[in-house]
């Protein structure tokens, strides 16, 4: 039997519509002039709304971007769940996971932009409670992957001495903070190598996706799709060295 709460009030439905609107044209800002283009004042003209009106909604302009940046990455996370949700391939998992991540980038450009390349996306100044949980998600999300991979090829062959040598062995400075990073985001129990390739994957996904979304790439005459994928066979191939 499927359980379901209360239906929502009208008056619950009017202000979760009202909302939705408010962010609306909030995204319509930042996508035509980044973060610093929201205003409260513009949003109550094209809402025809009064000032007092709309801080019943949204405490401030900080407030309407917190939300802006964890609705975001919220949605990231999930359509990279999504378009993995099969697990009983590693290798293919992990595939997955990356593709998800850069199909979700160039659906949702603004979006992208908003918590991959400006300040306010890195959770350190717009409530942090909040937006780094929302963000560690799709991280969490990768290393996992990493792991299962780096599980499975242990489970089948024997490391060798020079697959274990190709590891890079992090820097003591680098070491602590990785592994403070890791006690942070609850991923501690992984081992430093799928951690380290976790956080090297991600900016070497991440630079090939801004610099596509950027127009940088054609230039060089190379297919962006292409790029990518080889990439992500390049991580795969180094997941399953990672133990």
């Amino acid at each position: 039997m499927n359980e379901q709460g209360p239906r929502p009030t009208r008056r619950q439905e009017r202000r979760s519509q009202t909302v939705q609107e408010i962010k609306t044209l909030a995204m319509q800002q930042v996508s035509e002039g980044g973060p610093d283009a929201v205003t409260l004042s513009g949003i109550v003209r094209e809402m025809a709304m009064s000032p007092a009106a709309l801080y019943r909604y949204f405490a401030s302009r900080d407030a309407l971007l917190a939300d802006l940046v964890v609705d975001a990455y919220d949605d990231f996370a999930d359509s990279v769940l999504e378009a993995a949700r099969d697990r009983s391939d590693a290798g293919q998992h992990l595939t997955d996971v990356l593709n998800g991540a850069r199909d979700w980038a160039l659906a949702n450009p603004n979006a992208y932009r908003l918590i991959f390349q400006t300040s306010i996306g890195s959770g350190q100044e717009l409530a942090p409670e909040r937006t780094i949980p929302a963000a560690s998600r799709s991280m969490t999300t990768i290393v996992e992957a990493i792991a299962a991979v780096a599980d499975a090829a242990s489970a089948t062959k024997a490391e060798s001495k020079s697959d274990s040598n190709t590891v890079a062995q992090p820097d003591p400075t680098l070491d602590t903070a990785l592994q403070a990073w890791a006690e942070r985001s609850q991923l501690a129990q992984y081992p430093r190598s799928v951690l380290l390739l976790g956080l090297t994957a991600w900016t070497r996904l991440h630079g090939i996706m801004s610099l596509e979304l950027g127009g940088h790439l054609p230039a060089t005459g190379i297919d962006a799709g292409l790029l990518y994928a080889a990439e992500v066979d390049s991580i795969r191939e180094q997941a399953e060295r990672a133990r």
